[in-house]
């Protein structure tokens, strides 16, 4: 579950670390920049993350990090890290970006930034809510191709309804799965939660090779909302990997949920796991999995992108005028 990067960098400023949207719709702002040390191989991130905590997590082996689309936030990651830019909606709610013009002279402002590795543009879409959300997304992941080919266009998705977001209809080029396998009713991790996801995408239409696995690195004992779920032992987060590993032995990318608190939905996360306070020292598991996972460095081309301007989509029902609350996070297996 992704919380709004402005929400993120407002908590992070009061510990002098900052991170602010620019989206002025100004093409081909971000120029190229040398590519020799990004990283390669499978690439790892823990979602809303302040960038005062980037350093550490680098050593922990995470090499991609959830970003604004500005240019000074993205020139600060960790040498070789790359970013995966949040531009998205929740669930049925409103896009950071509105409008597919102003998305569209975004995203021709990191075409040739290689550090761009790709763009959020959903997080737990619902599609029998808002059946309009597919087209949203397939508008949003069609301007990704024209203008940035190579980069990626991701959403993570949940156990709602998957098939009208199969991949012909989203054209998507990733999705996340985020079965939460710990709860709080059960002393055990029901691992067959994360099997039930990965052959819903299966029978969905999404190849294995199109799977981003979500990593539970969270709990709810100290949250102001509902408390379903619980953080992880050490062992029972190296089963929830080894359990993946099983499943999709080679993803492009990794994802833990969560670095930071979020208010409502998770605390303690793996910021806190340290070992320490009581706490499991999950951030030593993700390490151990991270360096063991990442391959050597590696060049990664550029290409100019088209400067064709994108149209407004034709007027067709929308999302409600205020977004919808982020969701609690979905785990039950139910396809």
């Amino acid at each position: 579950m992704k919380t709004h990067l402005a929400a993120v960098a407002a908590a992070a400023s009061i510990a002098g670390a900052v991170a602010g949207y620019l989206i002025a719709p100004s093409p081909g702002d971000a120029s190229a920049r040398p590519a020799a040390a990004l990283a390669g191989g499978t690439l790892h991130v823990a979602l809303n993350m302040p960038a005062g905590d980037r350093a550490k997590a680098a050593r922990l082996g995470y090499n991609l990090f959830d970003a604004d689309p500005d240019e000074d936030d993205i020139a600060a990651l960790p040498k070789g890290g790359r970013a995966l830019l949040w531009v998205g909606n929740t669930t049925c709610g409103d896009f950071e970006i509105p409008t597919l013009s102003a998305f569209a002279e975004t995203v021709k402002r990191f075409a040739r930034d290689e550090r761009v590795y790709g763009w959020y543009l959903s997080d737990e879409p619902n599609p029998d809510e808002c059946p309009w959300i597919v087209a949203k997304i397939r508008q949003r992941a069609d301007i990704v191709h024209r203008y940035a080919p190579g980069q990626k266009a991701f959403a993570s998705l949940t156990d709602w309804p998957m098939r009208p977001l199969e991949p012909s209809a989203t054209h998507l080029d990733l999705i996340g799965l985020d079965p939460y396998p710990c709860r709080t009713d059960a002393a055990g991790c029901d691992l067959k939660a994360i099997d039930t996801m990965v052959r819903q995408a299966d029978r969905a239409g999404f190849p294995r090779r199109m799977i981003v696995p979500v990593f539970q690195t969270f709990g709810q004992s100290c949250n102001d909302g509902e408390r379903n779920w619980r953080l992880p032992s050490a062992a029972q987060l190296r089963s929830i990997l080894n359990r993946w590993d099983r499943l999709v032995p080679s993803p492009a990318f990794d994802i833990s949920y969560s670095w930071g608190h979020q208010d409502e939905w998770a605390c303690p996360t793996l910021a806190d796991a340290d070992g320490r306070g009581g706490l499991p020292d999950l951030q030593s598991v993700m390490k151990a999995h991270n360096l063991r996972r990442t391959g050597p460095g590696r060049a990664v081309p550029t290409r100019a992108p088209s400067r064709d301007p994108a149209p407004d989509p034709a007027p067709s029902a929308g999302p409600p005028d205020a977004a919808s609350p982020c969701p609690t996070p979905q785990s039950t297996g139910t396809p």
